[in-house]
């Protein structure tokens, strides 16, 4: 068989648009398979492109069989399985591959072509970004495009099968909007990011010690949007809280879980509480970051006896949440603190900062029982010389306190929290570290407030009887800046380095496009979180809670996607039946009807024929009624020139005319055939 017959087999039809689909459906999985499977998908694509251009015989079933035999152990051997999201991605990906390798006629294409829907849809599990939904599509519709032409009975232009395929897609988006609402949504590692726990080396962790916040500063890594609902309050009283720490070894700090959760206290004024609605990254922890103070958490969230918010499981995805805060309610307030909790916030290593404790000594002989003095004393000495806030603190050996406040004297956010909740501690009042987040970047565009790694934070809370948990912040001390403006507030003075995206002035062009593209970015990464990706099963339940549906329950899910397929058809069927009379008023059609009726009436069974050409119609009469041959004839001329020739509008305009004049000839005297013109 030669080259050209065998390119025009039927069975191979739409085999080059397969071999130009399935590489881009699977292209994104280079980047998170390992690289045999990359190669091998590679290689078996390359090879049936060149076997087809050659009009070469696909490789034998048996050696078929031997390359998925090894694949699958390659793919057994790399993940000690066959199943999972990455076992099983990278094992469709290369039997997908083999299978358009061995493609003999179309069941193999349409095979393939099916396989590859699926390594689109699995492309989700490990990125659910923008630009992966545009590639989707893009993948979709060069697969959708290689189905038509594989079921088309002859070759179609690349043109058509684009167009045909793009409406294919456009009448599926109802579908795919309804069941992206109503189907069922898997909470856990389906949809989770497939990495592992590295998210947390870059976040908060439930341990602080000195310099850990100071690594975050070069982290640019937004870790959560917010958009307020209503007044947005100001930098200074942007506080996040995120994790309590009570426990303290000398070095380290160290999270509390909490022993119970309690009651919310009840906001106060309204024009005192912010609500807001928050987009947070995973941060594969429990922590939920907050507004100080909360009055308002989502269902699934726990206020704990240690004022710390936590969620019922892991933040393993992008989630999104609701909630109020009172920006003048510290937690505790008009409670007593019960002796446990006292004891456990007034505990010290007995060797740790012995130099601190002669000084706190020295205050309290001096102020008496004046708690508050004590405080302001304490944020006194960091505000004079020659403590000084620094970007890069030097490191601290043994005992990190006393040398932090009588020899380097010179610390980023930790080290003063750490070394002012030390001295308070040594004066007898119960003092805290609360890590979180302060400040932010306020997106115009948009308007939403970005909170990124580098803007994480550590403060004190102090009990007052009477007053509960006091916010006090010893960084306002020495550097105001900080809180009063966020991170970008920084000058970094004594030339020391600032991130570039901390200082936008005096970069080039180059930077400031740069980061002008990555404020674009982000912001259209916030509207894809928001309206897509947060829809989460939580914000489901919340969905079909408004129209008394439970969302968990298979017979209301059943119910919800009958509705809205239902819905769908009705508008369907109301788009069909305002289209169809528009069809009815192309005047060549209505002449033709009108002439067949007339005709129909004279002698039955000559009328038209629904779906019967017009020149078959015409041969009917002509044989029926002999004396009616001119009057047809004349009349599907001119009908074929106006439905079918290209025509300026004057002539089509006469051909019109004409018509109209056929269709209301007297049909005893059929009029005289007008003269044609011989040109258009």
């Amino acid at each position: 068989m030669n080259r050209s017959s065998r390119q025009h087999l039927p069975e191979l039809r739409g085999l080059e648009l397969a071999l130009l689909a399935l590489p881009v459906a699977a292209l994104p999985h280079a980047w998170h398979q390992p690289l045999w499977v990359t190669l091998l998908v590679a290689a078996a694509i390359l090879l049936r492109s060149w076997l087809h251009l050659r009009d070469r015989k696909p490789p034998s079933i048996g050696l078929m069989a031997l390359l998925a035999a090894f694949a699958g152990g390659l793919t057994f051997l790399q993940y000690g399985t066959l199943f999972g999201q990455e076992a099983g991605t990278a094992l469709l990906l290369v039997m997908m591959a083999l299978k358009l390798l061995e493609t003999r006629n179309r069941r193999d294409i349409v095979i393939g072509l099916f396989l590859g829907y699926f390594v689109v849809v699995t492309t989700y599990f490990f990125d659910q970004s923008m630009l992966i939904a545009a590639w989707s599509l893009l993948s979709a519709w060069l697969l959708t495009a290689a189905l038509v032409q594989v079921h088309a009975g002859r070759p179609l232009e690349r043109r058509r099968l684009a167009k045909h395929s793009g409406w294919m897609m456009v009448h599926a988006f109802p579908f795919m909007l309804i069941l992206f609402v109503a189907f069922p949504r898997v909470q856990g590692p389906l949809w989770g990011d497939p990495q592992r726990d590295e998210v947390a080396t870059t976040a908060l962790s439930g341990e602080l010690n000195p310099g850990d916040i100071a690594e975050l500063l070069q982290d640019e890594t937004t870790t959560m949007r917010v958009q307020f609902h209503g007044s947005v309050p100001p930098p200074r009283a942007q506080y996040w809280r995120a994790l309590v720490m009570t426990d303290f070894d000398g070095r380290r700090w160290q999270a509390e879980g909490g022993q119970s959760s309690i009651e919310l206290p009840q906001p106060g004024d309204s024009d005192r509480v912010v609500a807001y609605t928050a987009t947070l990254e995973p941060t594969r922890m429990r922590y939920l970051p907050v507004l100080d103070y909360p009055v308002a958490l989502p269902d699934n969230a726990e206020y704990r006896d240690n004022h710390q918010v936590v969620r019922d499981r892991r933040i393993v995805n992008r989630i999104q949440y609701d909630a109020e805060a009172d920006l003048t309610r510290p937690p505790g307030a008009g409670e007593a603190l019960s002796r446990s909790a006292r004891e456990r916030a007034l505990e010290l290593p007995p060797s740790a900062a012995p130099r601190a404790r002669a000084e706190v000594a020295l205050w309290r002989a001096t102020h008496g029982d004046d708690d508050r003095a004590i405080i302001q004393a304490a944020l006194d000495r960091f505000a004079a010389a020659p403590y000084r806030y620094t970007l890069q603190p030097p490191t601290l050996e043994g005992d990190v306190t006393d040398q932090f406040l009588f020899e380097t004297q010179a610390g980023y956010c930790e080290h003063y929290a750490s070394a002012f909740a030390v001295l308070m501690r040594s004066a007898g009042i119960p003092t805290r570290v609360v890590t979180g987040y302060q400040g932010g970047e306020w997106m115009q565009r948009g308007e939403y407030l970005r909170l990124r790694n580098a803007d994480a934070h550590a403060w004190n809370e102090v009990w007052l009887d009477g007053e509960g948990w006091i916010r006090v912040d010893p960084t306002a001390a020495i550097a105001p800046e900080r809180i009063e403006a966020g991170i970008g507030g920084l000058t970094g003075g004594d030339g020391e380095p600032m991130p570039d995206f901390l200082r936008r002035d005096g970069l080039g062009w180059v930077q400031q496009l740069r980061f002008g593209f990555e404020d674009w970015r982000d912001f259209a990464r916030f509207r894809w979180e928001s309206w897509v990706l947060a829809f989460d099963p939580e914000r489901q339940r919340e969905l079909f809670a408004r129209f008394g549906l439970d969302a968990t329950d298979w017979r209301d899910i059943v119910t919800a996607l009958g509705v809205g397929f239902g819905l769908l058809a009705a508008v369907a069927l109301v788009w069909s039946g305002w289209r169809r009379p528009r069809r009815q008023l192309e005047v060549p059609d209505r002449l033709l009807h009108r002439l067949s009726r007339r005709i129909e009436r004279q002698q039955t069974g000559l009328g038209r024929r629904p779906h019967e050409p017009v020149i078959t119609w015409t041969r009917r009469v002509k044989v029926a009624r002999p004396d009616l041959a001119p009057l047809v004839d004349a009349f599907a001329e001119h009908y074929n020139r106006v439905r079918f020739a290209p025509a300026r509008p004057d002539d089509r305009a006469r051909h019109l005319t004409t018509l109209r004049r056929l269709a209301a000839s007297d049909l005893r005297k059929p009029a005289a055939d007008p003269p044609l013109p011989r040109t258009t």
